[in-house]
């Protein structure tokens, strides 16, 4: 009886740990963002070929960063413009685009075409917290940042602002609210940004079958169509 459970004791020592371990990756994500319900099905499906489950926490947007950076308990960040490793150095993104953000112009009362971002120079700003386009975009101009999109609507909507700048995808729910139906895009966008999947450097070693995989779900349209399946929701939203 010993010998047999010394042999089922050695069976389980020496058999490769991955064949029974269940890896599950944790990824931070930015609470009430709209572009997150594209752009976890892209991910979970990413991650699901190459047998990985993976879990998505929202945060505000600057510690949803700091978190996905620090790497303690948490493996990246959904989505974020590229570049943003040059500031946080421990995240390496995925080089296949997940999405194209549209930063747009939303007015009350104030009217002008939009030309980049010195266009809207003249303008008192609102932006979200750790948004990094728009951030960067308003750098010394006259410009306040708030915690919520909510906080953003709320504020213009008593002349707090000229103007604010957030995405296009994650404006859509509030401009279709009754209490901000005398609220304005003006077109066009002040600036288009691709977004990447960023991993922090302790997953480095999934980055090549992880961009490969997304490069497959690209060519075969999977991409896209998260997108589009997402979009027709917004457009049939009341």
């Amino acid at each position: 009886m010993k010998i047999k459970v010394l042999l089922i004791y050695f069976f389980f020592l020496y058999l490769p740990f991955s064949l029974f371990a269940i890896q599950t990756l944790k990824i931070t994500s930015v609470q009430n963002s709209q572009m997150a319900k594209v752009t976890q099905p892209i991910l979970i499906e990413a991650y699901k070929r190459l047998g990985i489950q993976v879990s998505f926490e929202d945060f505000p947007a600057k510690r949803s960063l700091h978190l996905a950076n620090e790497g303690k308990y948490y493996d990246g960040e959904l989505h974020r413009i590229k570049g943003l490793e040059k500031r946080y150095h421990n995240l390496i993104p995925v080089p296949v685009v997940i999405f194209t953000l549209e930063g747009i112009v939303i007015s009350k009362k104030i009217r002008f075409k939009v030309d980049g971002w010195e266009s809207v120079r003249p303008f008192i700003i609102g932006i979200r917290r750790g948004v990094i386009f728009s951030l960067n975009g308003t750098r010394d101009m006259d410009r306040t940042i708030l915690n919520s999109n909510e906080r953003l609507f709320y504020m213009i909507n008593g002349n707090r602002f000229d103007i604010i700048i957030l995405s296009r995808i994650n404006s859509t729910k509030y401009m279709s609210q009754e209490q901000n139906k005398n609220l304005m895009v003006l077109e066009p966008p002040v600036e288009s940004y691709n977004m990447y999947h960023y991993i922090h450097k302790k997953n480095a070693h999934l980055l090549p079958e992880l961009t490969r995989v997304l490069n497959e779900m690209k060519d075969e349209g999977v991409i896209q169509k998260s997108k589009d399946d997402f979009l027709k929701q917004l457009s049939t939203m009341p």
